[in-house]
């Protein structure tokens, strides 16, 4: 019975790491295209204008800290070092999201008083903002005092501890640590390019091959952060060593195809990035100039030729 309710209770944190990660990325794309439009009015002039498109546009970006912090959450209880850890981290996170929550809202009754929100729902850029943006908030404060009322009014015994994973070694935890942020952001940026593309991909003036070269490393950017968080960071010490060098070979295999046809499309649309590309992936395009995509591009077949290195040294390691 108890393996039972593990069972369930692991199917739903997965499927809300599912669904924060996917808030998560559409968070990052609305925050992304709010600092476009500020970097957009500095460019043309109007640093007066960008400030204030930026103070108005505020609960957007708190958005985006808000979906983080219930990633976060979910993933802690989808993945931990011991129970202790888990409750200290699910705490910690579920409080850091209640603060936003209440910081977002008091931001907008200030709006509200002060005259930057002519009404609760004044209509841009959604119809209902900035009540959207406060609904969003209530919604993380209320997941934060379930999961104190959870940790507090649960049974030592009954409480769900998740798959547990070996701790982080204390050398280079902080670069660890750093550098799996810096990839989760990656991977958030390439999914929200990814699902926001089938809404503006232009397949008809010419950019069919880079539309769907740009959706294609989008998508890889997100499969490399899904298989290894939430596939090979699960296994146990043994099924890693027997399963690393396999993965990494076809993760390279799948990243090197995606960058290779991505520049194909590229050769084709040079064009491309200046005209579709700003639409997939805002912020980082300028001109021709493509640095974001070939970040998403290239982030991937780093990790994966590291995994590649990690699994022929356990290799040969295993021979001696």
């Amino acid at each position: 019975m108890k393996n039972e309710n593990q069972n369930k209770q692991a199917l739903i944190v997965t499927l809300s790491v599912i669904v924060f990660f996917i808030c998560s990325a559409c968070s990052l794309m609305n925050a992304l295209y709010c600092f476009s439009d500020c970097i957009g009015s500095i460019v043309s002039g109007s640093p007066d204008v960008a400030a204030k498109d930026a103070l108005r546009s505020l609960p957007i970006f708190l958005s985006f800290f808000l979906s983080l912090s219930g990633l976060m959450v979910a993933h802690t209880f989808y993945r931990n070092e011991s129970p202790k850890i888990l409750k200290k981290n699910a705490k910690k996170h579920a409080c850091i999201g209640a603060v936003l929550g209440v910081l977002l809202i008091v931001y907008v009754i200030a709006g509200l008083i002060t005259g930057r929100y002519l009404s609760i729902a004044e209509g841009a850029p959604s119809p209902i903002y900035p009540l959207d943006a406060v609904l969003y908030a209530l919604l993380f404060i209320a997941i934060a005092i379930f999961i104190f009322r959870y940790f507090k009014t649960t049974e030592e015994g009954k409480l769900y501890n998740g798959p547990v994973r070996a701790p982080i070694a204390k050398k280079g935890k902080f670069i660890r640590c750093f550098f799996r942020t810096i990839w989760l952001l990656i991977a958030l940026y390439g999914f929200c390019g990814f699902f926001y593309s089938f809404f503006i991909v232009d397949f008809v003036h010419g950019y069919t091959s880079y539309s769907l070269a740009v959706m294609l490393v989008s998508l890889v950017a997100c499969l490399s952060i899904a298989v290894w968080e939430l596939y090979y960071n699960n296994l146990s010490e043994e099924e890693r060593r027997a399963k690393t060098l396999k993965l990494s070979l076809i993760l390279l295999c799948v990243t090197v195809v995606s960058a290779v046809l991505y520049f194909v499309g590229l050769r084709n649309s040079l064009d491309g990035p200046s005209n579709v590309g700003f639409g997939i992936l805002p912020v980082a395009f300028t001109a021709s100039v493509n640095f974001a995509t070939l970040v998403v591009v290239f982030t991937p077949l780093i990790v994966a030729v590291t995994g590649l290195i990690k699994g022929l040294i356990r290799k040969a390691a295993a021979k001696k």
